[in-house]
């Protein structure tokens, strides 16, 4: 467990990138804002939007988690806490105005960031376009 990172980990980079690369330079892309709730991993503060990596372990991942078989007294307590946690978080952002994203540990392999970049390109777009035409009208 003390081996296990809380920021700067594989995923966390690879969302970054990803969304750095369709982005480009042009907007501001917080990373790990402590003063959030939740920690969240990508913050773009313009568009009101934070993005979380989830790792498919620790957060329950519906596709990838499996129940460890050993110490399943701390390990079921601890993953359904951290659930109810991650619902109090987005409850907590929306309510203060954020959209918030959430993309799974397996969504950010290097097999499936392509598809994911492609997802986040069209999501990050339609945003922005919005972004531009509410700025638009002041």
């Amino acid at each position: 467990m003390a081996r296990i990172r809380s920021s700067g980990t594989t995923p966390e980079e690879r969302l970054y990138q990803a969304v750095r690369t369709v982005l480009g330079y042009r907007w501001r892309i917080d990373r790990n804002v402590k003063a959030m709730p939740g920690c969240p991993d990508v913050v773009i503060p313009s568009l009101r939007l934070v993005i979380f990596a989830d790792g498919c372990f620790f957060h329950g991942c519906p596709k990838h988690y499996r129940a460890p078989l050993s110490n399943t007294e701390y390990w079921t307590p601890k993953i359904a806490g951290n659930i109810a946690r991650d619902t109090v978080q987005l409850a907590t952002l929306e309510a203060d105005g954020w959209s918030v994203w959430r993309l799974w540990e397996h969504e950010l392999t290097k097999t499936a960031l392509p598809e994911t970049q492609a997802a986040l390109r069209y999501k990050l777009d339609e945003l922005s376009r919005e972004h531009r035409r509410l700025r638009s009208r002041l």
